[in-house]
């Protein structure tokens, strides 16, 4: 009898945080009632949430980058996003908490905003949290190839692909939509995971458990 070593638990074995369902049903409540009063141009609100070149690199109004996140173009564009996000916040926020899952997807949402828009003429219009979606697929995506070793990288890879050709990979073109910052997003979670995962390589690597395993000999039978 001999024996071999099964990894059997990773830190992606079991939800860390309980708040991951709360807190993405939070961010989808408050993009329904900013779009819904946005679009009844409630308080002003449409001259003032939306993000454009000219109000924020000409009027310097760079709280226009975050606010946009939470502005949709219509029902069609909110429903869309809302289903989307929640199942990506969802698990993003359950396993690696309120400040990585959604404080700093949020954020860097905002910095995708100000690159997008540097590509945008004064008078276009962006608005959506599409870049936070894709942001949140590549932060998932890198750390769980980092961190899921039970499988190989490339079972790792097309395990988290399924994710963008299930719910992400867009069926048709629209001109309306800004596809950049869709992928310009992915990107930048693609590249904050693999530099948080260094951070927490140490704490991660603590849920690794291990399983020894027994493994028969057959011993082949003597020649005659």
């Amino acid at each position: 009898m001999d024996f071999d070593i099964k990894l059997e638990k990773t830190y992606l074995s079991e939800h860390k945080y309980l708040y991951g369902a709360i807190v993405s049903v939070t961010i989808i409540f408050l993009c329904v009632i900013i779009s819904q009063m946005y679009w009844g141009n409630i308080l002003n609100l449409k001259t003032l949430l939306n993000a454009n070149p000219e109000s924020v690199f000409i009027h310097k109004e760079y709280w226009r980058v975050f606010s946009t996140l939470f502005v949709h173009a219509d029902l069609e564009h909110l429903l869309s996003n809302s289903f989307m996000l929640f199942i990506l916040m969802y698990f993003v926020t359950t396993y690696y908490g309120l400040f990585a899952g959604t404080l700093l997807s949020l954020f860097m949402g905002g910095l995708t905003n100000i690159i997008v828009l540097l590509t945008f003429k004064d008078n276009i219009n962006l608005v959506g949290i599409s870049g936070v979606i894709y942001y949140l697929w590549g932060f998932w995506f890198s750390l769980y190839v980092f961190i899921e070793k039970r499988y190989s990288i490339p079972r790792r890879i097309l395990n988290v692909s399924s994710i963008f050709f299930i719910l992400l990979l867009p069926t048709t073109y629209s001109p309306s939509t800004s596809y950049l910052s869709h992928y310009l997003g992915f990107l930048v979670g693609l590249i904050i995971g693999a530099l948080y995962y260094p951070f927490k390589a140490k704490y991660f690597k603590s849920f690794l458990i291990y399983k020894v395993i027994s493994v028969p000999i057959f011993e082949e039978d003597p020649e005659i």
